[in-house]
């Protein structure tokens, strides 16, 4: 056990705390007393606690001697977990908060020779690796805009699957703007289909209409329900922003009544320039982490996973999105990035998140140095360096959450993702009715999410 038990977390639940060592799989809840009792536990000599007979020396216990799973830092050749295929950055919406710059895009199509090159390339990465899965992403823009390279990179895949014997795995996020046999061709070719979708027709069209200020919500249900039905998995994405927060369960429930679908992604709105102007604004984020969880609960009960991307998890690990993880993410013009968003939201930001180019001649250029840079820049946040959800959100976004130079105070996002982790510690504990006593005190929840740092080592009792 390290001596300033740097990876052990306290967490105040009203009278009550969670113990928290994401390092070790372990969870606990303990009164006050219990805390200062455990410090002196752990402390004890020769790493073995002296007081047998507390009620804390099992726990003591299992913190000094539980092997921790320390997520490794990635070294040696490229291994992206998937291949991202970004087949246009055009699109048939008009979303007023679209992150993915498609109201500057140039309408330019990835080439067949391109899509093909970049299967063939990543094929050989997985033999390489004694892998067997052919994971295969799509991004936009809308990518559906681009069928037919969606289509060349499909059967290219499964062609070289099926000479390699490995597995395809097709995913795709979409906005679900597109006639029925589009969607039927989802079905049958596709394992995951994550289809944007914010709520009743009201909310959904204000938020993401198409050109000429036309509504999307009806295709974008009826897509849903030919995906639904076909053999594909399908994820709702599902954007919260102040108009619809106070709401969540409501749109779950709908969509666990109407639709058949595994997952429903919940993402918190953007702020911009472009979301003002059409006067959506964030939701308040301990409105979103409260609506949130009573959604999960609701989603429980159909069979139904209601899911975070910044929640806790199973597995700690430096990232919870692409970046740092040696995905490779093809662009139309055959720039290999780290990243789906747009280039010029890296540089803004001080970053560089490309790393390699699809050359005309089928040969790919890596960077050594860029891979290395964009390994490491995953590390060592200062805002995170105390908070307990380093080891599951690790800073959310590298780009728009907790670029170098962000500020080292808790903003909403933080909130908000400290908030909903508390509450699924708890449920993990099967404590299931401590959240509901949470969110009748809005004093605690405010310790939650706002104490500067969680560590054990450091946490006055």
């Amino acid at each position: 056990m390290n001596p300033d038990f740097s990876d052990i977390f306290i967490i105040p639940v009203n009278s009550n705390y969670l113990v928290y060592a994401p390092l070790k799989g372990i969870s606990a809840l303990i009164n006050r007393r219990g805390v200062s009792e455990l410090k002196k536990l752990l402390h004890s000599a020769s790493g073995n606690p002296e007081n047998k007979e507390s009620k804390l020396h099992e726990l003591a216990r299992e913190l000094i001697h539980s092997p921790e799973q320390v997520p490794a830092r990635k070294t040696g050749s490229l291994n992206p977990e998937f291949l991202g295929i970004i087949p246009t950055r055009s699109c048939n919406g008009a979303c007023n908060y679209c992150d993915f710059g498609a109201d500057k895009a140039s309408g330019a199509k990835m080439s067949y020779d391109l899509a093909a090159k970049a299967v063939d390339w990543y094929a050989e990465i997985v033999r390489s690796q004694q892998r067997n899965m052919l994971d295969i992403h799509f991004f936009g823009g809308e990518p559906m805009v681009a069928r037919d390279v969606i289509e060349v990179v499909v059967h290219r895949a499964r062609l070289v699957a099926m000479k390699h014997d490995l597995i395809p795995y097709f995913e795709i996020s979409t906005n679900g703007q597109f006639i029925a046999a589009d969607a039927r061709f989802l079905g049958v070719y596709f394992n995951k289909v994550v289809l944007s979708l914010d709520g009743f027709q009201e909310i959904h069209d204000k938020h993401r209409p198409l050109k000429g200020n036309r509504g999307s919500y009806e295709n974008a249900v009826e897509t849903a329900k030919i995906i639904g039905s076909s053999n594909a998995e399908l994820c709702i994405r599902c954007c919260i922003s102040r108009l619809n927060v106070l709401r969540m369960e409501e749109i779950t429930a709908w969509f666990c009544k109407n639709l058949r679908l595994s997952t429903i992604n919940f993402e918190v709105l953007c702020a911009t320039s472009q979301t003002k102007a059409a006067g959506l604004f964030p939701p308040d984020p301990v409105d979103f982490a409260v609506h949130f969880h009573r959604s999960r609960k609701i989603a429980l009960d159909y069979g139904i996973e209601v899911v975070y991307a910044s929640d806790i998890t199973d597995r700690p690990g430096v990232s919870s999105c692409p970046v740092g993880k040696d995905t490779a993410i093809v662009s139309p013009d055959g720039r290999i990035s780290n990243c789906y968003l747009l280039p010029e939201r890296w540089k803004n930001a001080g970053l560089d998140l490309d790393f390699g180019q699809v050359g005309k001649n089928g040969r790919v250029q890596l960077e050594e140095t860029k891979i290395s840079a964009i390994r490491g820049m995953v590390e060592n946040k200062p805002r995170c360096a105390g908070c307990f959800c380093q080891w599951s959100c690790s800073g959310g976004c590298h780009v728009g959450i907790t670029p170098p130079g962000c500020s080292v105070n808790y903003d909403d996002f933080c909130r908000q993702t400290r908030l909903i982790s508390a509450f699924t510690l708890l449920v993990n504990l099967e404590l299931d009715g401590l959240p509901d006593g949470l969110m009748q005190s809005p004093e605690s929840l405010v310790k939650i999410n706002s104490q500067a740092s969680d560590r054990l080592e450091t946490y006055p009792v």
